[in-house]
């Protein structure tokens, strides 16, 4: 039997209902702003030239729509409450990341459009490179054992930063402290998060996978370094497949 929307994105966002157990009405706004995420994105369809671009694009205008707004409310809430992250600290560079398939096609075309052959080839045998480990420990294993310095990063500063995954638009930390002892411990130390702040990531991957799911495509998000791997060395292949409704590598 086919899944209803709602059912979708509340699997999704199985793992960020328990953070608000005692709020279910934020529960609810969650599941709402994450329904309004998929209607907004009715406009866009797979016949679409640029297909992945507009729907990733589309993506990160909502996201720093919601992202702005919440943080708005936490800060006038908790004055104290300051982002410490800026140009040139790069300690979370290092840690796993996850994107959506959308965000994996739509960096491969800024990079294609903005790399030579040459550096757009040497970008994709570092991320082959990277992900090696996938195939034998499994996505979990390889997420949780990740501890390498993202090959999109040049002078400790994010180099494809106009199209950089939400995910990376939403980790924030308020002490670069924290930031240091999780890199010098390889990410076994956590970094102290606003919850409300942090799950503005999810309610795009839930709205945008419902979507998707009207057309058969397996939206979940994917393992940053596997993903790129695939779409940099076969872009229509990994395209096709997509629009199939296989999965991608690293996807979950």
């Amino acid at each position: 039997m086919k899944e209803s929307l709602d059912e979708i994105i509340d699997s999704i966002l199985a793992n960020v209902y328990p953070l608000f157990e005692l709020h279910p009405e934020l529960q609810k706004l969650l599941r709402d702003m994450s329904m309004a995420v998929c209607s907004d994105s009715a406009n866009i369809s797979p016949d679409q030239k640029l297909f992945p671009s507009l729907l990733a694009q589309k993506g990160i205008s909502l996201f720093e729509a919601n992202y702005k707004a919440i943080l708005g409310q936490v800060q006038s809430l908790d004055p104290s409450f300051k982002i410490a992250c800026k140009a040139g600290c790069s300690y979370c560079c290092s840690s796993h990341i996850t994107v959506t398939p959308q965000e994996g096609f739509h960096i491969a075309l800024h990079l294609a459009a903005t790399r030579s052959a040459e550096e757009f080839t040497k970008l994709a045998e570092q991320c082959i490179e990277i992900s090696s480990g996938l195939d034998s420990t499994g996505i979990e294993e390889f997420a949780k054992k990740y501890f390498q310095m993202c090959p999109f990063l040049k002078d400790d500063k994010c180099s494809v930063y106009e199209v950089r995954p939400i995910l990376g638009r939403n980790w924030v930390s308020t002490d670069v402290g924290a930031c240091r002892k999780s890199f010098d411990s390889k990410n076994k130390i956590s970094i102290p998060q606003n919850a409300l702040v942090m799950v503005q990531k999810d309610l795009i991957y839930a709205g945008q996978a419902a979507y998707l799911a009207g057309f058969g495509i397996d939206g979940n998000i994917c393992s940053f370094m596997p993903l790129m791997a695939q779409i940099l060395t076969d872009f229509d292949g990994s395209y096709a497949k997509w629009l199939g409704g296989e999965k991608l590598n690293g996807q979950m």
